[in-house]
């Protein structure tokens, strides 16, 4: 994974008002925090987060360059926690865990479902279970996702995560029984729509 640089700002101040300052400076309020960094409360340029996760997604390796008060101070670091507007969707506020580039991280990486299912001509549908895997590795190492293919996979058959061969330096820590991708009949999900649905649901109540 290539390495992202963010130059970022200490932040001077903090609580609501600052947050909202920040903003219409077109940043936003965020902290970095580990062994070396301590916790230091951050002013980051909005457009250039965007950047980085557009191209890397959150798992993305950064080189954040921490600038102010005349220094500046350099850090290896993931990002923990990007928290976006509930309606707008904008990023409101990013938190950034500083890693050693020496030392194995874990974190969740997105599967990605390639191929055209053999059962899906034979009138299946397939259905993507499990959407992300947990994993362990160098920083460095660390996928953006892991590809599954799945077009040998026939109606009634799934993969798990058993069947996942792990990229070079890439440990995969979840249960290896758990579905990533099955193909089921017609029949069987019109089934399951209909235990889904609440019994008595659109039925007339009887007359008292």
């Amino acid at each position: 994974m290539q390495v992202q640089t963010l130059v970022v700002e200490v932040r001077p101040d903090t609580g609501k008002q600052s947050a909202r300052r920040l903003r219409r400076q077109g940043k936003l309020p965020g902290v970095i925090y580990g062994k070396k960094a301590g916790n230091i409360p951050l002013a980051i340029p909005l457009k250039d987060l965007e950047r980085i996760l557009s191209r890397e997604g959150e798992n993305a390796l950064l080189k954040v360059i921490v600038t102010g008060n005349g220094k500046e101070k350099e850090f290896a670091a993931v990002i923990r926690e990007v928290q976006r507007h509930p309606i707008k969707g904008v990023i409101t506020h990013a938190d950034f865990y500083q890693i050693s580039l020496d030392e194995k991280i874990r974190a969740a990486v997105p599967v990605i479902l390639e191929g055209e299912a053999k059962g899906v001509e034979q009138g299946g549908i397939l259905q993507h279970g499990l959407r992300e895997v947990e994993v362990e590795s160098l920083p460095a190492d660390l996928p953006e996702g892991i590809t599954v293919d799945v077009s040998n996979l026939g109606v009634g058959e799934h993969l798990t995560v058993a069947a996942i061969k792990a990229p070079p330096g890439v440990k995969i820590l979840s249960e290896p029984e758990a579905v990533i991708a099955t193909v089921v009949t017609t029949r069987a999900v019109e089934a399951e729509e209909g235990a889904a649905t609440p019994a008595g649901e659109g039925e007339r109540p009887a007359a008292e």
